[in-house]
């Protein structure tokens, strides 16, 4: 997600948004997870054999910690792109939670061991109780803490990808006959998903999240856009963090100049209600504009007349379908040549 992904890492970091998040998109409003009781971790998971290194990086991690014991670690994951992976790496990053937690417990152990026997000379009994615990450093009662990921996707189109690691994996047609018995064997790992394209109860965020995500699902219908922001108020009292996440997220700064306007009241913002459809249409172009020529530097140098003309296009219909191509090419002069764009014309 580039710039927008550092931008949603920052405004999540915040506790009061974070559990929001979770409890608005999992917990249907249900306040489980507690703001207080959160604090951010390195999002970094890293597993070291003998002859192999595994590093991974989520987007943003938080524990909650439990009357100051317990605690369970909160991952978090944006996308504004299908992974057809997805399951794999959110099982990869999870057991390497899971391996880290399980070499915290043996460095404990050991330490206790090695006090112990310095300190009483007594056998490894006295510590370890058989032979499975003093050789794996691992104790009966010893616990691992919870691990959850939340895949947050902010992308227009409606999600095609796998939602669970059984859609992955091939168990024959239709998994009939074998297959059917093979399934049995295999854990469906279900992912904990957010679909912000399809999510229909925005009702349960009780902080900014609710009218920031209510704009942000109107982003591409100017009506929607314009009716909400004439007739709901909480929108203008969101804070200027929201209001700058909101135009990373669309793209555009003539979202943001139209808000700062309308949010001083003054005579010219009262009669913005004709000019308000055309800013939004406006803004909403822009921010497709601005994603195309972004996906398109990642080929390469993007020519300031292909630029100009792409910034010249308002049809948001083609704007979209320019957008769809931008990730299909390969080069920037296969995405000139499919748009009909000569540099000389």
């Amino acid at each position: 997600m580039g710039r927008k992904d550092i931008s949603l890492k920052s405004y999540l970091q915040d506790t009061a948004r974070y559990a929001d998040l979770w409890n608005g998109g999992v917990f249907q409003g249900r306040q489980v997870v507690k703001a207080k009781e959160l604090q951010e971790v390195t999002p970094v998971r890293f597993g070291a054999g003998r002859s192999a290194l595994v590093e991974k990086t989520g987007d943003l991690v938080m524990k909650q910690n439990y009357d100051g014991q317990r605690f369970v670690i909160l991952s978090l994951e944006n996308q504004d792109e299908i992974d057809y992976g997805i399951p794999v790496r959110v099982m990869l990053q999870e057991a390497l939670e899971y391996e880290r937690q399980l070499r915290d417990i043996r460095r404990r152990n050991e330490k206790a061991y090695e006090e112990y026997r310095k300190r009483c000379g007594e056998t490894p009994a006295k510590v370890y109780k058989d032979a499975g615990e003093y050789l794996y450093k691992i104790k009966k009662e010893d616990r691992l803490f919870p691990v959850a990921t939340l895949i947050v996707y902010w992308g227009e189109e409606k999600w095609q990808g796998p939602r669970n690691l059984s859609e992955m994996i091939d168990f024959g047609e239709k998994g009939a006959g074998v297959g059917s018995e093979l399934k049995k064997l295999v854990p469906e790992y279900p992912l904990h998903f957010l679909d912000l394209s399809t999510f229909g109860h925005l009702e349960y965020f009780r902080t900014e999240l609710r009218p920031l995500l209510e704009l942000f699902a109107k982003r591409n219908s100017r009506e929607s856009l314009r009716e909400c922001l004439e007739a709901n108020e909480t929108y203008w009292e969101m804070n200027d963090e929201s209001w700058d996440l909101l135009t990373r997220l669309t793209g555009s700064k003539s979202l943001e100049h139209l808000v700062r306007r309308k949010k001083k009241g003054n005579e010219e913002g009262k009669k913005m209600f004709r000019p308000l459809d055309d800013m939004i249409s406006n803004a909403i172009a822009e921010g497709k504009s601005e994603s195309i020529v972004d996906l398109l530097e990642e080929y390469g140098t993007v020519q300031d007349k292909l630029k100009e003309e792409i910034f010249k296009q308002k049809d948001l219909q083609i704007l979209k379908e320019w957008l769809k191509l931008a990730v299909k090419v390969e080069s920037v002069e296969e995405f000139a040549q499919q748009i009909n764009f000569s540099a000389g014309g």
